[in-house]
């Protein structure tokens, strides 16, 4: 359409939008009387009047807002951690920090001041935990999640992703990552220091039992400190496949486990690994213990348990709902439950977190 059809169109539709200037559109020779004006004017009234309501009012929302689920399909949490009865912390994706009182039945979001994705969560007590994650973030809470605050750690030019962290009764905490970040706090976590120099490499997972911390990590590396982190050895091990995990449940006693179904044990502190792979079997992110005995958890659902010496184990589901992958295992009260997926985790909770499978799968 050229520029004076254009014109003539709007034009148009002005005088439609103008009753006083439509009036005058009548020829002069014939007299108008007030009827046939009011007539003539009206529907260019209503057409105006509709465009008016159509351009400036805006119909005003009604009802309530449908609150959001607490846990979505697109969540995905990393890390967990009981550290009361009844008391449960997940952390993952997008800074998201959730909290149960009642063991995992129902969940609270808690709100963190990052949009960072949360690798790891581990408490001191019910009110004081610390969440890590991607860019080196770290959080810190010592009010049961109310409030979380940023730390800032030492980092790297590289890479300042924190994949792990434990805490200590006794108010110390350990943080790994890659770009070999080892961080130690002893002050519940206000401030950090940097355990080891920078190396090119990913550290996965650590352990603490008094002053002898073990930390495992990529291309079979673990390394151990028997001063609470001044002084690092590397043990020997006889895989070379990455670890994602390490767990002790005394000085002596220890399993390691990574990808590829790797799973090492120790008897006597890390000074020999004993290699106990499964072959065939889904990458394992995380093992624990609970006294009596040893769990591992990882791709597809898959749950591991041994007994107190961890020689055979034996698979099964960890909850049954679905192939999810678990990255993490928390056990307390008897009771397990596990980090992945935003709905596995909803699932685990609307069962109240049911013992899993024990000793139903096939011996390995």
């Amino acid at each position: 359409m050229n520029r004076t059809n254009d014109r003539y169109e709007l034009a148009q539709l002005r005088m439609a939008c103008n009753p006083a200037a439509l009036a005058m559109r009548a020829s002069p020779a014939r007299r108008v009387t007030p009827g046939r004006l009011a007539a003539a004017v009206l529907p260019a009234t209503v057409i105006a009047g509709l465009l008016y309501a159509g351009l400036f009012i805006k119909p005003a929302p009604s009802g309530q807002a449908v609150p959001l689920p607490v846990l979505e399909r697109r969540d995905a949490f990393f890390g967990i951690d009981m550290p009361a009865s009844g008391v449960v912390w997940a952390a993952g994706s997008r800074g998201k920090i959730v909290r149960s009182d009642d063991g995992g039945r129902t969940w609270a979001r808690q709100a963190a001041p990052t949009a960072e994705h949360l690798q790891d969560i581990a408490a001191w007590d019910a009110q004081r935990a610390v969440a890590v994650g991607n860019r080196g973030v770290l959080l810190r809470t010592e009010d049961g999640g109310r409030h979380w605050s940023n730390v800032a750690v030492p980092l790297s030019a590289v890479d300042n992703k924190l994949l792990r962290v434990r805490t200590t009764a006794d108010g110390r905490a350990f943080a790994v990552g890659e770009m070999g970040a080892l961080l130690g706090s002893r002050d519940h976590g206000r401030n950090w220091q940097r355990l080891m120099p920078e190396q090119d490499v990913g550290l996965n997972g650590v352990a603490v039992v008094g002053d002898r911390v073990w930390v495992a990590g990529e291309r079979g590396l673990i390394l151990h400190s028997a001063d609470g982190g001044a002084t690092w050895v590397r043990q020997p091990v006889p895989v070379a496949r990455s670890l994602t995990a390490v767990a002790f449940r005394d000085a002596r006693r220890g399993v390691a486990v990574g990808l590829n179904g790797t799973i090492l044990t120790t008897e006597n502190g890390g000074l020999d690994w004993n290699d106990r792979s499964i072959r065939d079997t889904p990458h394992l992110y995380d093992v624990a213990h609970d006294g009596e005995g040893w769990y591992a958890v990882g791709e597809r659902d898959l749950l591991l348990q041994a007994d107190a010496e961890a020689g055979a184990w034996r698979a099964s589901r960890a909850t049954g709902t679905s192939l999810a992958w678990h990255s993490e295992i928390a056990i307390r009260d008897g009771r397990r439950l596990y980090a992945g997926p935003g709905p596995s985790l909803a699932a685990q909770a609307a069962a109240g977190i049911p013992p899993a499978n024990d000793g139903k799968g096939p011996q390995q």
